[in-house]
């Protein structure tokens, strides 16, 4: 045989054992008191004259038509006859009928009341300060 060889034995180096963990333990959530941030205030620019938007009295003849239209439908409707007459119930249409005809002329006249009012027009436009 050749060289003898000798094997040395290879010493086992312990490791030092780590200690074990305890579990974990929660504790109860302390609640921290809420801090409110200051709200971050957006500052609008109005660019409408105030004169030029639309407001209840520059409304007021078209609200009462529009009152006397659905006060005339009203009456209109309470008159139903309570009796199955052949008569009264023509007499019921017919007066639906005409009353329907008034409240839709009423209601085209406020219609063009409104388109035909001459309201200002809002400026749309956007300020660009310079560089």
């Amino acid at each position: 045989m050749a060289k003898a060889q000798k094997k040395t034995a290879k010493k086992v180096v312990k490791k030092a054992a780590k200690p074990a963990k305890k579990p974990a333990v929660k504790k109860p959530a302390v609640k921290k008191p809420a801090v409110k941030k200051p709200a971050v205030k957006k500052i609008m620019v109005k660019t409408v004259m105030p004169a030029a938007l639309p407001n209840r009295k520059m409304f007021a003849m078209e609200i009462t038509l529009l009152d006397k239209i659905q006060a005339e439908l009203f009456d209109a409707i309470a008159q139903k006859p309570a009796v199955m007459d052949f008569e009264e119930t023509r007499l019921f249409v017919d007066n639906v009928y005409m009353t329907m005809n008034k409240c839709v002329t009423i209601a085209k006249d406020v219609k063009n009341m409104i388109l035909n009012k001459d309201f200002k027009e809002p400026i749309t436009e956007t300020y660009n300060s310079p560089a």
